[in-house]
C-alpha cells in the first residue's frame, strides 16, 4: 500500500480486502499482523498503525501499548474496576431505568470480556477497530456498545483519572452505517395483533401461549398511545389525569410531559383499574407485576417476542414499532407533523421529521382522490339545458 514498505492490502478468500502490516522480529519470526478490513477502518489510520508497528518492530506486543506519563502508568485502573465506578456514579446516578440496565447489559456481553482486565492506557484504537468489526452481524448492538466505551473514557477523563492530553482509544472509529428498523403495522395487522392478545388472555395459564393481563394492557396502552415500553411500566395511578384525558409523566426520556389519551386509551385504563380494584391490590402502578412492583422492560419485551413469533410476517416487528405505529396511524388520518410530535413528546421537530414522508404519502393519495374525482365529474355530460317557454300574450 503506497510507499510504506510492510504495509499490505490483500483480497479475502470471501472477496473482502483487509489491512495487514508485515515485519520481522528481533528473534527473526516472521510476523504478518491483521490490522482491519478496509470497511471498518480509514487507509490513513491503516497506514498509521502499520508505520507505528515497523517502528517498533521486535517488540509487536509492547509497541501497542499506550502510556499517558510514567507517573501515571502504573497507577491507572482497569477498565473492570472503573466501569464500577462509571456504574455507581454517573449511570445509576443519572440515566433513566432502561438506560441503566442496557448499559449493565452492554458492559457484560460486549465490553468486559473483551477489554475488562486491561488497564485503560492499554486498550488501543486499532484495539478498538478490531473488536467492533468482530460485532459486524449486530450493527445496532455495536455502535451502541462503541458509544458506551467512548463515554467511559469521556468520564475518565472528566473525572481526572487520565491526563487532560490522553487520546481516547475510541476517537475516529467509525461505526457501521445505520438501517431503517422502522416497521408500521397495517390494519389487518392490527386485527391479528388483537385476537392474538385476546387469545392469550382466554387460555389457563399453563397453557402454551397463555399471557399475564398486565402484559396484554401494557401492550394495548403502547399501541393506542405510542408511548415507550419504560414510560408504560413506570405508568402511576397519580399520572392519570381523568378530568383532562391524558397521562402527566413527570420524568420521561425528553423530560416531563402529558401524553393525551383517546377513548379506546381511556377505556383500556378503566379496564386495569377495575382489575386492580377486584384483586384487593394496593399497588400504585397502572400494569403491576404480581408483586405490585412494575414490570421490568425486559420483561415485556419477552413477552412481545412470544406473540411476535406466533404472528405471521411479524418476524422483524419490534415492540418500539408500535409506537412508530401510531405515529403512521396518526399522519394517514391526518394528524399534521406537529401534532404528532407533540402526542409522542418529541423534543425536537426533527425527531418528527422522520415521518415526513408517511405525511407525503398521505398527501399523494388525497391529490390522487382529488384528481379521480375532477376527472370523473369532467366526463360527465352536461345536462342540456331547456329552453323556456315563451309566455302567451
Amino acid at each position: 500500500c503506497g510507499t510504506l514498505k510492510g504495509f499490505i492490502l490483500r483480497v479475502l478468500p470471501s472477496g473482502k480486502k483487509a489491512y495487514y502490516v508485515r515485519y520481522r522480529t528481533g528473534e527473526g519470526k516472521d510476523v504478518r499482523e491483521r490490522i482491519g478490513l478496509v470497511t471498518n477502518i480509514e487507509f490513513a489510520d491503516a497506514r498509521a498503525f502499520a508505520q507505528s508497528r515497523l517502528l517498533a518492530v521486535g517488540a509487536p506486543t509492547e509497541s501497542r501499548r499506550r502510556v499517558t506519563s510514567p507517573r501515571r502508568a502504573s497507577n491507572l485502573p482497569k477498565l473492570q474496576e472503573f466501569a464500577e465506578r462509571f456504574i455507581h456514579e454517573h449511570v445509576d446516578v443519572r440515566l433513566k431505568r432502561y438506560s441503566r440496565e442496557k448499559y449493565r447489559q452492554l458492559l457484560r456481553t460486549a465490553i468486559l470480556p473483551r477489554f475488562g482486565k486491561h488497564r485503560l492506557d492499554e486498550i488501543t484504537r486499532a484495539d478498538v477497530i478490531r473488536w467492533h468489526g468482530k460485532l459486524r452481524e449486530t450493527p445496532y448492538e455495536a455502535n451502541a456498545a462503541l458509544l458506551l466505551l467512548s463515554s467511559i473514557y469521556g468520564r475518565a477523563k472528566e473525572w481526572d483519572v487520565v491526563d487532560a492530553t490522553f487520546t481516547p482509544p475510541t476517537r475516529h472509529v467509525k461505526k457501521f452505517p445505520g438501517k431503517s428498523r422502522e416497521r408500521f403495522l397495517s390494519p389487518e395487522e392490527r386485527v391479528l395483533l388483537e385476537e392474538a392478545l385476546e387469545r392469550g388472555l382466554t387460555l389457563n395459564r399453563n397453557e402454551h401461549g397463555a399471557l399475564r393481563w398486565e402484559s396484554v394492557a401494557a401492550i394495548r396502552i403502547l399501541a393506542h398511545t405510542g408511548m415507550r415500553r419504560g414510560e408504560v411500566c413506570d405508568l402511576t395511578w397519580p399520572m392519570v389525569d381523568w378530568r383532562h384525558r391524558c397521562l402527566r409523566l413527570p420524568d420521561s426520556k425528553t423530560g416531563k410531559k402529558a401524553v393525551p389519551l383517546s377513548a379506546a386509551a381511556l377505556d383500556i385504563l378503566r379496564a386495569c383499574q377495575k382489575r386492580t380494584k377486584a384483586r384487593g391490590s394496593r399497588s400504585t402502578y397502572v400494569v403491576p407485576n404480581k408483586h405490585g412492583a412494575a414490570i421490568r422492560p425486559s420483561t415485556l419485551t419477552a413477552t412481545w417476542i412470544r406473540i411476535r413469533d406466533r404472528l405471521p410476517g411479524f418476524e422483524r416487528v419490534r415492540l418500539h414499532d408500535l409506537r412508530h405505529s401510531a405515529a403512521s396511524d396518526a399522519i394517514n388520518a391526518g394528524v399534521p407533523l406537529a401534532v404528532v410530535g407533540k402526542i409522542l413528546g418529541h423534543r425536537k421537530p426533527s425527531t418528527t421529521a422522520r415521518y415526513a414522508h408517511i405525511s407525503d404519502k398521505a398527501l399523494a393519495a388525497g391529490v390522487e382522490l382529488m384528481g379521480s374525482a375532477i376527472s370523473a365529474n369532467s366526463r360527465k355530460k352536461p345536462r342540456a339545458r331547456r329552453a323556456k317557454k315563451k309566455k302567451q300574450k
